[in-house]
């Protein structure tokens, strides 16, 4: 179902994977390295070209989220999670300004740098967050 990203080369990743992002909920955390991976390629392609990434590199991991927030959801609705309609808001709104700020990037009104820095600022805040509260309700009811 999800593509695995090749390792990046670089030693010095952009966003570094600790254990402090660690839901307790194996498939979670494991999509959530993925997030991180690909938002460290991105921070790659950027660096090697100077330029905001491809539009598709941008949907690709706009995509790969979309199914991430899908697979959160599901958990959090087949154990009635309470804070489901908040959680769900927030993957809503990250998709929407991932879309917006990929267009602006693409069309110049924005530097990559604002791409790269909201999408690490946001995965780790939500991570750090809501998907802990959201993994401690889950491990109390799994």
């Amino acid at each position: 179902m999800y593509e695995k990203i090749t390792p990046r080369s670089n030693p010095m990743p952009y966003f570094q994977w600790t254990g402090s992002l660690v839901i307790g909920i194996k498939t979670i955390d494991d999509q959530h390295k993925q997030l991180v991976e690909m938002l460290n390629n991105l921070n790659d392609t950027m660096e090697q070209s100077g330029q905001c990434p491809a539009p598709e590199l941008v949907d690709r991991l706009k995509t790969y989220a979309a199914e991430h927030f899908h697979v959160e959801e599901g958990y959090m609705q087949a154990f009635a999670y309470p804070e489901f309609e908040a959680h769900k808001k927030e993957h809503e709104a990250f998709c929407d300004v991932v879309l917006s700020l990929g267009n602006s990037c693409a069309d110049g009104s924005a530097h990559p740098a604002e791409l790269l820095e909201f999408l690490k600022s946001w995965l780790t805040n939500h991570i750090l967050d809501v998907d802990m509260k959201m993994g401690r309700f889950l491990e109390d009811h799994l």
